[in-house]
């Protein structure tokens, strides 16, 4: 008889050496394997749960006999914790209270469509917010001692030494007081520093209306003169944006109706076309524009249809006519020069212009540096985005009050080319969007309120808000660390002449102020650009 080592069920061998053995051998392997896993856990468990439980045994069960109902100790012990936690979570409950609505009055703050109901939100969220430690924001004892000093220098009533004292340590940023933490988003300022800036207009009132004859008038003239360019001056930039510079018309405005506005006014492009409508007009032509006037103004018409569009790319090389633009600026400006418009209304208009040649810097346009260009020419050539208007050349007053070419044409050598070349200037936003140091070199300006409505950089300070106001101190640091390196990068971009370097000027330039105002930055206002 034939004896194998295999057990077959024909036409299957399930034996060792068989696929379907293996099979069966490691299944039974497996589980074995796993149930002698779950013993051993089991078994751990157990004596675990049996080591908690004589902890338990040998620690709970004098504390439950200390609380009995007989041992008064005991008793007040646990009223004490019960009360504690009862107090704890109304604390939790308040301060949630509180958070809720600071979160509202700042929605309110945000969707306020007048001062009045800023200044409303804004009260109400300071009576909600605990009093924060200004001590580390700004100098206080600093403030505290200069304000004691000027007050006995007052009290004294000797207009020298009051002058001496002021232009002894009369700056703007004394003790960190611009420090934007100080005013951002609050109704008042700290009562120190509204007390030192109440003191020295006081004083400055003083020297002014004083008759004595301690002082004469060219002394009085020179220390006005001597204080004001050593304090510095204010102005006002408007950004570019496109439509959404619609949004300066509500920065200026509330500015006009609080009596605020700088005398030093600059901007590009769309910012450009308002800050020419604030410097060609006095108060109350200014006060009376923004009641009604404004809301008329149509500064662009149709692009019209597709053939005329095409028509106008192959011709000029931009979608748009500049036509309305420009007799739209010639309605509000009068034709008014840089220099006239300064006579009219005392008000330094600048306007910010480059040149599509590679190596002709762009130009801060002023009553100093260009008088005679009229207004409306630079409005238009600081609007001329490239691909959408084309670049346009800039127009001047002669002798005679005749609009010319303010820059000539000029003859090519005969060795070089035939014809005449027209010196065109367009958008400013493209290389100088917030000309500061051509206002700090010229004007003595250290201090500059910006609107920003540009939809690239508006989001990204949005975004840099959102980290100071939910990340902290530390987190809003690493935010400015990232924002320097972005810039850093973008000038060795430039520095080295990559390709990309017309989209690096864009993020390069300086983007804030000492007070910047951001437009809100949502996905309805990037679709209306």
């Amino acid at each position: 008889m034939d004896i194998s080592n295999e057990a077959s069920v024909d036409p299957f061998s399930i034996g060792p050496s068989t696929i379907v053995g293996r099979t069966i051998a490691f299944r039974i392997l497996f589980c074995k394997s796993i149930s002698q896993l779950r013993h051993h856990i089991f078994k751990v468990l157990v004596y675990y749960l049996n080591k908690v439980k004589g902890y338990l045994t040998d620690y709970l069960t004098p504390m439950i006999s200390w609380f009995h109902p007989r041992n008064p100790q005991g008793i007040l012990v646990m009223v004490t914790l019960i009360a504690f936690m009862l107090k704890r979570c109304t604390n939790v409950k308040m301060k949630a209270e509180m958070a809720y609505r600071r979160k509202f009055w700042r929605n309110m703050m945000r969707a306020a469509l007048t001062h009045e109901e800023w200044a409303h939100a804004a009260k109400m969220l300071d009576k909600e917010t605990p009093k924060m430690n200004e001590s580390s924001l700004f100098d206080e004892e600093l403030m505290r001692n200069k304000i004691q000093e000027l007050r006995h220098r007052r009290q004294e009533g000797s207009l020298r030494d009051i002058i001496f004292c002021m232009r002894a340590d009369l700056v703007r940023n004394l003790g960190n007081m611009c420090n934007p933490e100080l005013h951002k988003g609050r109704l008042q300022v700290p009562k120190l520093i509204k007390e030192y800036i109440d003191e020295v207009s006081t004083q400055l009132r003083m020297v002014c209306d004083s008759d004595s004859e301690e002082l004469l008038l060219e002394e009085k003239l020179a220390f006005m003169h001597e204080t004001r360019h050593a304090f510095g001056r204010t102005a006002l930039l408007l950004s570019g944006g496109a439509s959404l510079g619609a949004f300066h018309v509500g920065v200026v405005k509330t500015l006009v109706e609080h009596r605020l506005l700088p005398r030093i006014i600059a901007g590009s492009s769309v910012g450009s076309v308002m800050c020419s409508v604030v410097a060609t007009r006095s108060w109350p032509e200014l006060q009376s524009f923004f009641e009604d006037s404004w809301r008329s103004l149509q500064f662009f018409d149709q692009m019209g249809g597709i053939f005329t569009i095409f028509k106008r790319v192959m011709t000029r090389g931009a979608l748009h006519e500049i036509r309305q633009l420009q007799m739209m600026l010639r309605h509000l400006t009068n034709n008014l020069t840089f220099q006239e418009a300064y006579d009219m209304t005392g008000r330094i208009l600048g306007i910010t212009v480059c040149s599509p040649r590679k190596h002709e810097p762009p130009r801060c346009l002023n009553y100093l540096t260009s008088p005679h260009v009229v207004i409306w020419s630079a409005v238009t050539a600081s609007c001329a985005f490239p691909g959408l208007f084309e670049a346009q050349e800039l127009m001047a007053k002669d002798r005679s009050g005749e609009i010319v070419p303010y820059h000539p044409p000029f003859h090519w050598g005969p060795e070089e080319a035939s014809g005449t070349s027209v010196r065109r200037w367009r958008d400013g936003s493209l290389e100088i969007d917030l000309p500061m140091m051509q206002l700090k070199e010229l004007f003595n300006v250290n201090h500059f309120i910006v609107s920003q409505a540009n939809p690239h950089i508006a989001p990204l300070l949005r975004l840099k808000e959102f980290v100071r106001a939910y990340g902290g101190n530390f987190a809003a640091k690493l935010a400015h660390l990232v924002e320097m390196e972005v810039k850093h990068r973008c000038n060795q971009i430039l520095e080295l002449g990559f390709p990309l370097g017309g989209l690096a000027k864009l993020f390069a330039q300086d983007w804030e102020g000492d007070v910047t105002v951001v437009m809100p930055a949502t996905l309805a206002q990037v679709n209306a650009v």
